[in-house]
């Protein structure tokens, strides 16, 4: 049972961790409003992968806890989980928040030139989905390594 759960949690990891680092990739090449508007369409659509994946990563890394209950006992695996929450902090509140807001402003601008308010919402957008990569990275690190 317990490498059917470490299967489906590497698999569950790519997913949702694959969708977050291509989150930055995706929004960067967004050069006019057009652009914009679609990159946010396109992220929009593809928000249930890391949330889904996230979900599953969570429960079967806990299932894999409770199969191997001496992990409940490794800073590495209590470190992991804790990264974990604020992974889904960040992805499922609040960058769907910011998303909204770019959206909605792009919405309402005419012309093809990004408006200042969009660049600062952006930013916070950015500096979130940076916060989640760097936390997706230390995560695996932590998984992998297993350093304490």
């Amino acid at each position: 049972m317990y490498i059917y759960l470490l299967f489906i949690h590497i698999i569950a990891a790519v997913t949702a961790i694959g969708a977050i680092i291509c989150y930055p990739l995706i929004m960067s090449s967004a050069r006019t409003v057009g652009q914009a508007k679609f990159a946010l369409v396109l992220l929009q659509k593809t928000a249930n992968l890391p949330k889904i994946g996230g979900i599953l990563l969570f429960l079967t890394g806990l299932a894999l806890g409770f199969l191997e209950t001496d992990l409940f006992h490794e800073l590495w695996y209590l470190i992991s989980i804790a990264i974990f929450l604020i992974i889904l902090v960040i992805l499922a509140g609040l960058h769907p928040a910011c998303i909204k807001q770019q959206l909605t402003l792009l919405l309402q601008t005419q012309g093809d030139d990004l408006p200042d308010a969009y660049r600062l919402i952006r930013r916070r957008s950015a500096w979130l989905e940076g916060i989640a990569n760097l936390a997706a990275f230390i995560s695996i690190l932590l998984m992998v390594f297993k350093p304490f």
